[in-house]
Order: structure tokens, then sequence, then C-alpha cells
């Protein structure tokens, strides 16, 4: 049986012109940063690790895990390969495109390796 309780708020146009003003750059970047805290939590939930454990792999604070769960953290590469190391799984995954772009000739041979990767 669920227990949740799901909650509606009432329509607000003025809410919803607001809402529509926000550019999409911005809407998407906030939407990026909730995707990458809730793809960590669905690992650590799978790996059985709390925010704490984390905290610990990381050498960090457990308030700085719950900001990064949260949505409101503006991750670096660099953390988020850290955070990778630390739950020894790929966060973010980067499309690897088989069909040659343009110009793909003329790349270095290391780079068309790259590109011609699953």
């Amino acid at each position: 049986m669920d227990n949740s309780t799901t909650y509606y708020a009432d329509p607000n146009p003025l809410f919803d012109e607001l809402v529509a003003r926000i550019p999409e750059e911005t809407s998407r970047h906030h939407d990026l940063l909730v995707e990458i805290g809730a793809r960590i939590e669905e690992i650590l939930k799978r790996k059985g690790w709390t925010q704490s454990d984390l905290a610990k792999a990381m050498g960090k604070r457990e308030s700085e895990i719950s900001k990064w769960l949260g949505g409101g953290h503006n991750f670096t590469i660099a953390t988020l390969v850290k955070i990778e190391t630390a739950l020894g799984e790929s966060i973010l995954s980067v499309k690897h495109y088989r069909k040659p772009v343009s110009g793909y000739n003329a790349l270095p041979a290391r780079k068309r390796q790259l590109l011609s990767e699953k």
C-alpha cells in the first residue's frame, strides 16, 4: 500500500507567466543539475550507501553531499570524476557518433578513433 501523499498547487497564472520567462538555457541547466543529483542518489541506493558513506569516501562533509544531491551545486568535470571514482560508476556519458561528420577525415587519428567508438 502506498502511503505517499501528492500535493498539487492551485493553478496560478502569474507563476505560469514567470516560469515561461525563464530562458531555455537556464531551465536546462537547472534540469541537468537535478538529473545529476538524482543519478548519484540512484547509485548510492543501489550500492546501499548513505550520503555519509559517500562523504567519507570522498573526504567531504555530509552537508556538501546533501547540497549536491539537492540540485544546488554547479559541478565541475573534476568534481564529477572524483564522485565517479568514489562510487566506482559513471554518472554521465558522452554520446559518440558512428557516422563521420564534416571534416572527420582531417582530424588526427586518435580523435577519429574516439569519435568512432561506441
